[in-house]
């Protein structure tokens, strides 16, 4: 009696051998991470504490976003009564309308005169010849607006024309999914679009199925992060794709704290990062040799573009530079000899935003490193300071001779 045998059952089978081999291997790991006889304890409370907080940001956000819709609402429900009601609206008001109108499509407003008569809008003064007919008919489309008498000159050039001097510049607004900032309602539609676009994705055939969950992880990271693509991915944002703000207060007072950082001489004594730092004869250039991934120097050129003595500095990367970025130092006197230093930073990693929070997922935070510094500034400045207060108390100064 001879037993059949399928041949494809291996193969077949191969792809959940695997995805069980994977998630007993992540099991494994994250066990002997948990259980660690050392640190296990420790590691414990900071997963107990991200996901006390996890979830207070989620109640937060799901109340924001209650009220976020409710608004909406209710502004969408005060549109429509505009749209149908809005047309038995006196001359009065209609003005206060036409007006209101012009300053969304109109660079110099106060240029165009406006008077309404029996719902017909007359329409007087000076504008910008190309922005003529888009103002025309942002005004044809108010409710309640019969007519438009456009009696106003046009001009392709205003330099003769005082009242289109200045620089002006029409207040259109700009799409919701346009803006630097989503509102809570557009991140959660824009979820729940990549959510069905990652679902639907499936039935479709190879190519635009990639094509389809590319576009969906897209959205999904921008309406998670609500940071613009550019600084997610790091491609023409510039020196601007992750902000870095941290604070420290030191008993010092201000001055003690300028002479050490005004010549950047501190930075290499108080960051292991920093090899070395010199400045240029005349002070507007620093160089920097600092330690890069895996421990190989990287040196980069600042230039200072503020400069306000006993108070603050800012600089940026010279053009060309591998991580582009600015950043800031400012003391400020707190009284009674104490100064809070407060350190800013942006800067564009490799893949932007996206890079900084694998980085801080493996550990390399900059928002974390920089606080270690600035701890370490702290104890470096204030043992400095207490060593020429004990040197002044054990020395005294000798009067005459």
């Amino acid at each position: 009696m001879s037993t059949f045998r399928d041949e494809t059952a291996g193969p077949s089978r191969l792809p959940s051998l695997l995805k069980a081999a994977g998630v007993g291997a992540c099991a494994g790991a994250a066990a002997a991470y948990l259980l660690d006889p050392a640190r296990g304890r420790a590691r414990r409370a900071r997963v107990r504490d991200k996901a006390a907080h996890a979830t207070h940001e989620m109640r937060d956000g799901a109340a924001v976003l209650s009220r976020d819709l409710g608004n909406r609402g209710r502004g969408a429900g005060a549109e429509l009564r505009y749209r149908i009601a809005g047309r038995s609206a006196d001359d009065r008001v209609l003005s206060e309308r036409v007006r209101a109108e012009l300053g969304r499509h109109v660079s110099h407003p106060h240029a165009v005169r406006v008077s309404v008569h029996d719902h017909v809008v007359t329409l007087e003064g000076d504008l910008l010849a190309e922005e003529e007919e888009h103002a025309r008919k942002a005004v044809r489309r108010i409710p309640g607006v019969k007519a438009v008498d456009a009696r106003w000159i046009p001009h392709i050039d205003p330099s003769g024309v005082p009242t289109l001097q200045g620089r002006g510049r029409p207040r259109e607004p700009v799409p919701e999914l346009r803006q630097q900032r989503w509102s809570p309602t557009a991140r959660f539609g824009a979820g729940l679009a990549a959510a069905y676009a990652l679902t639907a994705s499936r039935r479709l055939p190879g190519p635009l199925a990639w094509i389809v969950r590319a576009a969906g992880a897209a959205v999904a990271a921008r309406a998670l992060t609500n940071l613009p693509l550019r600084r997610l991915t790091g491609i023409n944002a510039g020196r601007r794709a992750v902000d870095v703000a941290e604070a420290v207060e030191i008993t010092a007072p201000p001055e003690a704290i300028w002479k050490l950082v005004s010549d950047y001489s501190v930075f290499a004594e108080v960051m292991p990062d920093v090899y070395e730092v010199r400045r240029s004869p005349d002070g507007g250039l620093s160089h920097w040799m600092i330690k890069g991934p895996a421990g190989v120097p990287i040196r980069f050129d600042a230039t200072e573009t503020k400069r306000d003595e006993g108070k603050e500095i800012a600089w940026k990367s010279t053009e060309g530079q591998l991580i582009a970025h600015t950043g800031s130092l400012r003391l400020v006197d707190r009284g009674r000899g104490r100064t809070r230093v407060q350190v800013r930073f942006t800067y564009n990693p490799v893949v932007g935003a996206a890079g900084h929070a694998i980085a801080k997922l493996l550990g390399a935070d900059p928002g974390h490193k920089l606080r270690q510094d600035l701890a370490r500034l702290k104890r470096h400045v204030e043992r400095a300071q207490q060593r020429r207060e004990t040197g002044r108390r054990g020395h005294p100064v000798a009067v005459g001779s």
